[in-house]
């Protein structure tokens, strides 16, 4: 069964294009026009992926993020002219799983949606790691840090569960980018930003990482707990 799309966008021309790719690639596509009307239809349609566009009418693509991720970690794209770094970080930040800057090109957008739809794949409901200091249930999305939860968001969980996969081994940038986000200009701020959001929930000290170690120049990798 094909993938179901959602495209929340104010500008007709622009949604007419994203189906018209979209669909080529055999997608099921429903379209919003504002934000209201896009919340409306995720609730309703329940879709496999959102792509979602931030300045709109009556309701604005930050409000509709937050509103999904209240209820759920269905993989957001955000596609915005909304283009510079902290514009990026902040929409990371507040829970979507990548961002398109305007104007792009078909084949990026294409890859970027491939990718979080292969991200958001539901792992083997008997998939779980554990150690003295952390434990990640795979099939529930939750994690606790020595019997206490842990709330992260999809990508965060992400990133982790691809870490501590393989304890102690040094897991390539590039690697790392293929796993959680896939090709695409900027991902590796995007590597580096949610490396520091694990940290600080995962540590005493940050600055001082134990559990999450940059190998530089290569890479990074979970060091768990001797004993």
């Amino acid at each position: 069964m094909s993938a179901k799309i959602l495209v929340v966008d104010d500008e007709e021309s622009l949604q007419v294009l994203i189906q018209e790719i979209l669909r080529r690639e055999g997608y099921e596509v429903a379209l919003a026009s504002d934000g209201k009307e896009g919340l409306v239809a995720f609730y309703g349609w329940k879709p496999d992926l959102v792509v979602l566009d931030l300045m709109m009418p009556r309701m604005d693509g930050w409000q509709v993020l937050e509103r999904i991720r209240e209820v759920s970690e269905t993989p957001v794209i955000i596609l915005s002219a909304l283009g510079q770094k902290h514009q990026v970080v902040q929409g990371l930040h507040e829970g979507a799983d990548d961002y398109v800057i305007k104007p792009f090109h078909t084949d990026e957008l294409l890859a970027r949606v491939k990718a979080a739809l292969r991200k958001a794949k539901p792992a083997d409901a008997t998939d779980a790691y554990q150690d003295s200091n952390l434990t990640l249930d795979f099939s529930n999305h939750q994690v606790y840090l020595r019997g206490d939860k842990v709330d992260l968001s999809p990508q965060e969980f992400r990133l982790l569960g691809a870490l501590v996969k393989y304890p102690g081994q040094v897991l390539t940038t590039e690697r790392l980018l293929d796993q959680c986000w896939g090709a695409g200009e900027g991902a590796g701020d995007s590597l580096r930003v949610y490396i520091g959001y694990l940290r600080k929930k995962l540590q005493d000290n940050p600055r001082n990482p134990e559990l999450i170690e940059t190998v530089r120049e290569f890479g990074y990798r979970y060091r768990p707990p001797s004993g």
